[in-house]
């Protein structure tokens, strides 16, 4: 959404500074930042603000500031030079450097609403780079702030106290936040990203039914939101740009809810609504368009979405005979596991593919002799071996092999997988490794040898 905003606030503001369209024909809402911008000495005539690229006008610009004189003015021109950073979908780690420097001058000024925003601004890019604790870390400093307008504040400020408790796997503790977020929201925009926020909660905690009604009214405020008139005087273009981005988000939430709830109709009708809306939305984000094919391909195949759900969970228990296993074994022969399993090895999602598959394992008992364990060895393996971590991969191969052997003969073709894993990465393998892999093959070839002599036999 920010990202439509800053490119259509250039491109206005470009053809006022070439002359092609007078400063005062530009709506108010967009006057208004281009004065503020002026009043900090960034012209937009001459060698102005987009004549030239406007980034290395504002870098210039902040050259010749000195922040503890004049911190309003850093502020503004650290926060304008991040949005531009960010607007461009490629250089958020430079657009995180000058939000930290915009709050660190908003500290330094005398503005507490400034203050505040500047801390929600950093904590929301921590988000976005995969940081819960830093975020956390910025939105502890933002409550101490005694904002003159702290209520305009209010909804951003607990959606992300929400957001961090959420990221970091406290989950239940995200819902009091959200709920408040949108018990104060007044502003569509808010409503809208908290409702998803809330609903995302709820269907990560099972709670999938709960997650529709809360979706459904989020997409009534849209529509209510498109017969109002643009707010702020903004542009109807404009405001059709920011409603298709947040349409997107809200189906797609959607989807993953009926989809949880196997109404498989309603999910494929929102995951389709939700990948025609991201395709019209300027820089949808990446994570979230990967996301919608692996949840599109899981639909196809019978699995369950992959729902994006930080979680504390301890690390996979390893069952030995003997062991009392408190969940029944997981089938990873089903179509659904193998989909969901290759859903995300086609996006690149090579950790989260892991962890499934360490879970799966861990409801089997070790030493594993059944052909689930063999399967998720070997695309255990698989991974591993596609990553250069040879030494892991030659033993998920092993393993694989050692199950399969045991449960199904050396004729089965999760034998082979095995066997031919081993075998590609042998030369990898330290002298040691190489010399028990030799032993694996040999075992493998009589076992196969005799597997066709009875079979000859019969």
């Amino acid at each position: 959404m920010l990202s439509a905003l800053l490119c259509v606030f250039t491109t206005l503001i470009g053809l006022s500074a070439s002359g092609l369209i007078g400063m005062t024909t530009l709506p108010p809402w967009l006057q208004a930042p281009l004065m503020r911008l002026r009043s900090v000495g960034i012209d937009a005539s001459g060698d102005s603000f987009l004549s030239a690229d406007p980034e290395a006008v504002l870098l210039r610009r902040l050259k010749s500031v000195d922040v503890t004189r004049e911190p309003d003015v850093a502020y503004t021109l650290h926060t304008a030079a991040a949005n531009m950073m960010k607007a461009s979908g490629t250089q958020s780690k430079k657009a995180l450097e000058h939000l930290q420097a915009a709050r660190d001058a908003a500290i330094r000024g005398t503005d507490s609403d400034a203050r505040l925003a500047a801390y929600l601004a950093v904590a929301d890019a921590y988000f976005d780079e995969g940081r819960p604790l830093d975020a956390q870390s910025e939105l502890v400093k933002a409550s101490g702030v005694l904002a003159d307008h702290y209520s305009e504040h209010n909804a951003k400020m607990n959606r992300a106290l929400g957001r961090a408790k959420f990221e970091l796997g406290l989950t239940e503790m995200s819902l009091g936040y959200f709920e408040r977020a949108e018990k104060v929201a007044d502003q569509p925009e808010d409503k809208i990203r908290t409702a998803c926020d809330l609903a995302a909660a709820k269907t990560c905690l099972g709670h999938a039914g709960e997650s529709v009604p809360i979706l459904q009214q989020a997409l009534n405020v849209l529509h209510a939101s498109r017969k109002a008139s643009p707010v702020g005087d903004m542009p109807e273009a404009l405001h059709k740009v920011l409603d298709i981005c947040l349409s997107a988000d809200v189906h797609f939430h959607l989807a993953e809810a009926f989809h949880s709830l196997h109404n498989n109709i309603a999910a494929e009708a929102h995951y389709k609504k939700s990948r025609h809306l991201y395709r019209q939305c300027p820089n949808p984000k990446p994570e979230r368009i990967s996301f919608l094919k692996i949840d599109m391909s899981n639909l196809e195949g019978g699995a369950d979405p992959e729902l994006r759900c930080p979680s504390l969970k301890p690390p996979p228990m390893h069952l030995w005979p003997g062991d009392k296993s408190p969940v029944p074994p997981k089938d990873m022969q089903s179509r659904a596991f193998i989909t969901k399993i290759n859903s995300l090895l086609a996006e690149g999602k090579y950790q989260l593919a892991e962890s499934h598959l360490l879970e799966g394992l861990g409801t089997h008992f070790r030493p594993f002799k059944t052909l689930d364990a063999a399967v998720a060895l070997n695309m255990l393996g698989s991974i591993y071996r596609n990553q250069q971590d040879y030494a892991k991969a030659a033993r998920q191969f092993r393993q694989a092999m050692h199950a399969v052997l045991a449960c199904c003969g050396a004729d089965n073709a999760e034998a082979t997988k095995a066997y031919q894993g081993l075998r590609d990465i042998k030369e990898h393998l330290p002298e040691r490794e190489q010399h028990v892999a030799t032993i694996i093959f040999d075992q493998y070839h009589n076992m196969l040898k005799k597997a066709s002599e009875k079979a000859t036999v019969a």
